[in-house]
């Protein structure tokens, strides 16, 4: 699904992987709809004196002639004609638009325009298509080793512009077969890169290897008792040390200076400059000698971004059938440990006095502390329940791809079956409600309803469910009893959020059946805390955040928010989002005035960039990099006034205008 908005600058275009600017800031009288000589997703019509993108590289083709004309840098001037210009922007775009025209390639970016104003038709394609092979191999080492090998048949290219996520696929599904079954499509797609990585004869460490692998477009190859080491002419890198740590230190030096010398995109804020690292350009374009290039840098990785998500897969066969996914996400590979929860953290365990009225036996969860890699966000496949991970599952990747958004408008469903929960329940109705109004989103609430009503909830089609009430062993409470998900036959809500106590194992079988993720809790929670956590997230939500950074948020609104959780793929964003890649503000109070920190992480779309909303707007950023600067208290304020991105001030959760308030009322 692709959606798009009229902002002050121009346009802006999202789909569930990538976001695209486009300058037109006189842009009038849209419509939706228009014609173009090639299939799109979908288009819009307007006038305009001049349109602006983000890379200068572009081609314009003469609809009557056939003629084509490529921006690189200079102008051209394009007579009298019918013309189509095609941009390869994260998500594929075309212009039809009439001649005479002008189009010029300055500073790394591209701008088209006319005369005066002119009648134009924009087409916007996702690149998001889903796996559309199937590779089969055995169960095995040597059998992983093979398909790894093909993984990334998807990328476009071997140069750096595969840092772009437009420009990697999704790899290929795996299943098991008795032989190795390659399909033709994806052997003829598979880069030959020069790239080696020798491994033993053992799963885990192939999985452990394996986003680097992929990243590298490197042959797997086994060999009983052999050092991982990576190898090509000329170069040998043995893998030494702790592996997980090795693998994230090389990988993540090596995807983050591809973004800085790749040639494709804009010139990105807060990554050095290609020309400082001292690498020679005649070395970017062969991946052996880049690589190579890379490697000779005296720890220049240390000032890149830290990694945004790690998995973590146990070493089974049936458990790393996800490793299409999690690679597709270019996630680390870890395998999963745990230790025992500490005593602070077990502390909610002892607040029993304090819980949710009304509640029989909650489903509790025997959570355990989970040995966490380097990276931001986390994705554990393991049977355990840790904290502080969303508990995905292959289904739910799976889900995401055969249910994903097609279009059209977006069903949120609310359901109180709470009578004492009614504050939570019309709070977030009005939230989504308020935001029926410029979203793709209809609402429905239900009150007070029975196990078959509410079952019928989960099986129609929906984006959305948030579901207001109590949970025990026995399910979902109803007025006339309780509903186990299990017994839902099929579970057509793509996600929802059961706030209710200890329904972790309800949520983890809505999954099973269909789902793609929701937001759980372990045990039992208080009725103030439920309602907070409650309407924040469905705020974070509908702004754009992914399930597991909504919850991330949301729960730091109470004492005890490691209870909440995520289960199935936390990454999933909701379709007619606000905000193609939403923001937090940290802000912390200094003597100059306000320390402020502007920071969007990436879900799947590591590599993508951004605009930091309200602040240094003129300059794109890298996800995972962050705008740092320092305010007096008016600027400060004035960025308040001008955001919608919620705000952790002096370490505390705050809304914009919830924080403009406060702070007015000191002065």
């Amino acid at each position: 699904m692709i959606d798009w908005e009229v902002t002050t600058a121009g346009l802006r275009v999202s789909d569930h992987r990538a976001a695209v600017e486009i300058a037109a800031p006189d842009w009038g009288e849209f419509y939706a709809g228009g014609s173009l000589p090639r299939p799109v997703d979908t288009t819009v019509s307007g006038q305009v004196s001049k349109l602006g993108f983000g890379t200068p590289r572009a081609t314009v083709t003469s609809l009557t002639g056939g003629d084509t004309y490529t921006a690189v840098d200079g102008s051209t001037d394009l007579p009298t004609d019918s013309y189509l210009l095609d941009v390869p922007t994260p998500i594929e775009t075309a212009v039809r638009f009439d001649g005479p025209a002008t189009i010029h390639a300055p500073d790394r970016s591209l701008e088209l325009s006319f005369g005066g104003r002119q009648s134009v038709t924009l087409g916007f394609r996702s690149q998001f298509r889903g796996p559309e092979s199937t590779i089969r191999i055995p169960p095995t080492p040597a059998g992983f080793a093979r398909a790894l090998s093909h993984l990334h048949a998807g990328f476009e290219t071997t140069r750096a512009a595969k840092s772009i996520p437009a420009l990697r696929g999704h790899p290929p599904r795996i299943e098991f077969a008795d032989a190795v079954e390659i399909p033709d499509a994806v052997a003829d797609a598979t880069a030959e890169t020069g790239i080696g990585l020798c491994v033993p004869a053992d799963l885990e460490t192939i999985l452990t290897v394996s986003p680097l692998a992929y990243y590298l477009q490197a042959h797997v190859s086994v060999e009983r008792g052999a050092t991982p080491t990576i190898t090509a002419p000329g170069l040998t890198h043995r893998l030494d040390g702790d592996l997980p740590e090795a693998v994230a230190s090389v990988l993540r030096r090596t995807f983050y200076l591809d973004c800085c010398c790749r040639e494709a995109g804009p010139t990105l804020a807060g990554l050095p400059d290609p020309e400082t690292l001292g690498i020679a350009s005649a070395r970017l374009s062969d991946p052996v000698r880049r690589f190579a290039a890379y490697l000779e840098l005296d720890d220049e990785s240390r000032s890149l971004p830290e990694w945004h998500l790690a998995t973590y897969v146990p070493a089974e066969a049936e458990a790393a059938r996800a490793l299409p996914y999690a690679l597709d996400r270019l996630s680390l590979i870890q395998p999963p440990k745990t230790g025992p929860l500490d005593g602070r953290e077990l502390l909610r365990r002892s607040l029993t006095d304090f819980y949710r009225r009304g509640d029989r036996t909650a489903a509790s969860v025997d959570a355990v502390r989970p040995v966490l890699g380097p990276a931001r966000s986390h994705a554990w496949l393991d049977e355990t329940t840790p904290i502080d991970v969303f508990n995905a599952r292959t289904e739910a990747f799976e889900n995401g791809l055969s249910r994903a958004d097609t279009g059209g408008r977006l069903p949120f469903v609310v359901v109180q079956n709470d009578p004492e929960m009614g504050e939570e329940y019309a709070e977030v109705a009005r939230i989504y409600e308020d935001h029926a109004a410029d979203l793709p989103i209809d609402i429905t609430v239900h009150r007070q309803l029975t196990c078959e009503e509410l079952s019928t909830v989960f099986e129609r089609p929906s984006a959305f469910v948030h579901y207001v009430g109590h949970c025990d062993t026995e399910g979902l409470r109803c007025t006339d009893g309780n509903l186990s998900a299990e017994s839902i036959p099929e579970c057509n809500a793509r996600t929802f959020f059961l706030n209710a106590c200890g329904s972790f194992y309800e949520g983890k079988a809505l999954v099973e059946r269909g789902s793609v993720a929701g937001g759980v809790t372990f045990s039992k929670v208080l009725n103030e805390q439920a309602a907070a956590v409650g309407t924040t997230f469905a705020r974070l939500l509908v702004y754009g955040f992914s399930i597991d950074r909504a919850m991330q948020l949301a729960r730091r609104q109470i004492m005890m928010g490691k209870n909440y959780a995520v289960v199935g793929d936390g990454t999933h964003v909701l379709g007619g989002r606000r905000d193609p890649h939403p923001g937090t503000l940290l802000a912390e109070p200094v003597e100059e005035g306000v320390s402020i920190t502007y920071d969007v992480l990436p879900n799947w779309t590591a590599g993508g960039w951004y605009r930091p909303a309200g602040i240094d707007n003129e300059r794109p950023h890298l996800y995972g990099t962050a705008t740092e600067s320092t305010l007096d208290r008016e600027a400060f304020l004035a960025v308040l006034e001008s955001i919608n991105a919620p705000v952790i001030y002096d370490g505390q959760f705050f809304w914009p205008e919830e924080l403009l308030i406060q702070l007015r009322s000191q002065e």
